[in-house]
């Protein structure tokens, strides 16, 4: 009997011993390096998985304008006058010469955001698209009836803090076009918003702005909001 009282009391102290302060910092140690590691890449993974999100519905959009865009040319029949946006009821126009629209509250914006599934609260905080201008001449350039109902390019920010997507040259990108650089002479657009290289050379582009939630109000007037674009990274 005594025996066995004593394997029950060494039992009993070894199972009330736990872990000493130099194991649990070890463990500690451990859980550390192991979040060093996955964390990042868990991060990371996350980001991608919003880019790729980012990226389709910023397709979506681009598809949808291009669609409301022809659906226009079949309204207008064809060609519109010199100066006359092929879009109609812009609620403010740049006042350049190269009348930029700011088309955010009109029919067309909101069926292109309905027909890309991003109506309403699931509007793209910026989301602006360019087919050919139909400006008066200012510069050097052609400009077909098809120019101006084919989109050239496209700016979208899913959210304020995402990092933008850009489609340009026929094909999305992360790098800005109209990035300002430290030369003029070497920018991708010279003054009179005229495409100096790529596919698009000669050619000038008319911006639609079909969504907007940023600070700029006035945007398409607001030389600040060119500013804004042009930093975008």
């Amino acid at each position: 009997m005594m025996g066995t009282k004593k394997i029950k009391d060494k039992i009993g102290r070894n199972s009330n011993k736990g872990f000493t302060l130099v194991e649990l910092i070890v463990v500690l140690v451990i859980l550390a390096l192991l979040a060093a590691f996955l964390v990042p890449a868990l991060i990371g993974y996350i980001e991608q998985a919003k880019a790729k999100q980012y990226i389709i519905n910023a397709r979506a959009c681009m598809d949808a304008a291009q669609a409301e865009f022809t659906k226009q040319y079949a309204i207008n029949g064809g060609s519109v006058p010199i100066g006359t946006a092929v879009v109609s009821g812009a609620g403010i126009v740049s006042t350049s010469g190269n009348e930029d629209q700011d088309i955010t509250q009109t029919d067309f914006a909101k069926r292109v955001l309905e027909t890309a599934g991003m109506s309403g609260d699931k509007a793209p905080y910026c989301f602006m698209v360019a087919v050919g201008s139909n400006a008066a001449k200012k510069g050097t350039y052609t400009v077909t009836t098809k120019d101006l109902y084919t989109v050239y390019y496209a700016f979208y920010l899913e959210k304020s803090d995402a990092t933008p997507w850009y489609y340009y040259n026929g094909e999305w990108t992360r790098s800005n076009p109209r990035a300002e650089g430290t030369n003029t002479s070497t920018e991708i657009f010279d003054s009179n918003n005229i495409a100096r290289t790529g596919m698009l050379k000669g050619k000038r582009l008319q911006y639609y702005l079909i969504s907007n939630k940023t600070k700029y109000t006035n945007s398409i007037k607001d030389s600040d909001f060119w500013t804004w674009l042009k930093k975008m990274k």
